[in-house]
């Protein structure tokens, strides 16, 4: 709960009943490489596993958001509305990839250093965007990757097909906003081939996700990550662990505007 607090400076000029209606992630947009290890400690399946950690993720979220506003949470109650809130959500949704935004510290920068560094930044997102446009995009186990540029800066947007079906949920249950959690993934860089028995390797733990108004547009996007070691099998010290960074990211992240 505690990890709510930095979100109340997003709201402070809001009113305190701002509601939010989070979406987890579809199950087949989800990718975890420790998921052998997992399944072989505890003897669960791959689809168990993977809605453990859609579940858990889910209850972080929600749980950080609760202390700044009212949070609409499509898992915990599991009606037919929800899954058929959950399944139109779904079926109005593609998939992108786009440049992250990252934040530039200029607290102890002059003003023409921090202008120098916003300019830099904006070059670097022009340039990667420009990549990205060249480049072709496929899905590979459940992700959605680049064949011919490095990913590792970009984050899985969804793009609304229908903005109707936001304003028919949105109108019903009366929201304001909507976070859509994109994509979970657990993955290792096997690009280095001295990976192979180091137990100091870490796997990098990322959730993308976007935000959208009632209206059907979108307000902004980006993704939260955090290193796991590479020998952890213990999915709930996984989730206890590691989860409360992830959640103070996506709290700093978030923009309502």
């Amino acid at each position: 709960m505690s990890y709510g607090q930095d979100f109340s400076d997003y709201l402070s000029k809001y009113n305190r009943k701002t509601r939010i209606i989070v979406v987890p992630f579809d199950e087949r947009i989800y990718f975890n490489d420790a998921t052998a290890e997992i399944a072989r400690r505890d003897g669960l399946t791959h689809d168990e596993i993977m809605e453990f950690f859609r579940y858990q993720l889910n209850r972080y979220l929600i749980n950080s958001l609760n202390d700044s506003c009212e949070v609409v949470d499509l898992l915990k109650n599991n009606t037919r509305e929800d899954e058929a809130d959950i399944s139109g959500l779904y079926t109005t949704m593609s998939y992108e990839l786009r440049v992250a935004e990252f934040e530039i510290d200029t607290e102890n920068l002059g003003p023409l250093a921090k202008k120098r560094a916003e300019k830099l930044e904006e070059a670097r997102r022009k340039q990667r965007e420009e990549d990205l446009k060249n480049s072709r995009t496929t899905m590979h186990n459940g992700e959605l990757v680049g064949s011919r540029t490095n990913t590792d800066d970009m984050y899985l947007h969804i793009i609304i097909g229908q903005p109707e079906v936001l304003k028919e949920i949105a109108t019903r249950r009366n929201v304001d906003y909507f976070l859509f959690i994109n994509q979970f993934d657990i993955k290792t860089d096997y690009r280095d081939p001295y990976i192979s028995g180091q137990r100091n390797v870490q796997r990098l733990m990322r959730v993308h996700f976007s935000i959208y108004n009632t209206d059907g547009e979108f307000i902004s996007g980006n993704y939260a990550s955090t290193k796991v070691p590479m020998y952890e099998d213990d999915k709930e010290r996984i989730v206890n662990q590691y989860f409360p960074e992830i959640m103070r990211q996506i709290i700093k992240k978030i923009k309502f505007h």
